[in-house]
């Protein structure tokens, strides 16, 4: 059971919580199992992805009724400086529940939070873009301009979360130019991040889904100048075939 000690809606009591919580919950053989999925050392108690989004459910029924964006945001934010992957992921994906109050206006917090290596792993970027930018960009499109500049930043958290925020576009074939244009954007012709790179062979799998041909003359033309990871998972759905085929004729 969520027991807040304090204030029961007070974000600093909330998040004080949700952590005495995430401890009690802990798994330590989850916690060896989720290390297996990421490349570099993470913290984390070991909590079920499941569980973890039940647990979001709980409090955001407590704290529905008296909070907005704001608090939810400033709960995310705080839980983003532990080292622990759950609690920042709950932060994420509380925040997903006041998502239909997310603006433009409030872009810039969260930006801030990718700039400053908060989220620097593939699960938390994925949990953001998923969950709280795509929404809001697939409900107007004609913001979509932001997400060209964060395609061209420096920071490769910002870069990800551009493109993973996209991954849900490509459905509609009047996205398709974006999506081929932003990969072009984030993924440099010299070495690029595995971040990036993966997520911009991610993207391409999906464009590919609405229109194969117009992926393939994508590759045709830029494939050499494409990580051979972002070229490998943009050709998964392809046939062993056609897929052996453009991974020689896009090699370098």
């Amino acid at each position: 059971m969520f027991v807040v000690e304090s204030n029961p809606t007070s974000v600093p009591a909330i998040q004080q919580a949700i952590v005495s919580r995430l401890r009690e919950l802990a798994d330590p053989e989850v916690a060896r199992t989720t290390q297996k999925f990421f490349p570099e050392k993470i913290v984390c108690f070991g909590i079920r992805a499941a569980d973890l989004r039940a647990f979001s459910r709980e409090i955001h029924d407590r704290v529905k009724p008296f909070w907005s964006i704001d608090q939810a945001l400033d709960l995310a934010e705080g839980l983003l400086t532990a080292p622990e992957l759950e609690a920042r992921s709950c932060g994420l994906l509380l925040l997903s529940r006041f998502r239909s109050e997310l603006n433009r206006a409030r872009l810039g917090r969260i930006r801030s939070w990718l700039k400053k290596g908060y989220l620097d792993n593939w699960a938390l970027i994925d949990t953001l873009s998923l969950e709280v930018l795509g929404p809001l960009f697939r409900k107007n499109p004609g913001q979509l301009k932001i997400l060209e500049k964060w395609a061209g930043d420096r920071s490769v958290y910002v870069r990800r979360a551009a493109l993973v925020t996209l991954v849900k576009l490509p459905r509609e074939r009047k996205n398709l130019g974006l999506v081929f244009k932003m990969v072009r954007t984030a993924v440099p012709a010299e070495k690029a991040d595995d971040l990036v790179a993966k997520a911009a062979g991610w993207l391409l799998r999906e464009a590919g889904k609405t229109d194969g041909h117009l992926l393939e003359k994508f590759l045709l033309k830029y494939g050499k100048q494409l990580p051979r990871i972002t070229v490998r998972y943009a050709l998964e759905k392809f046939r062993p075939g056609r897929k052996a085929y453009f991974m020689k004729i896009t090699k370098a």
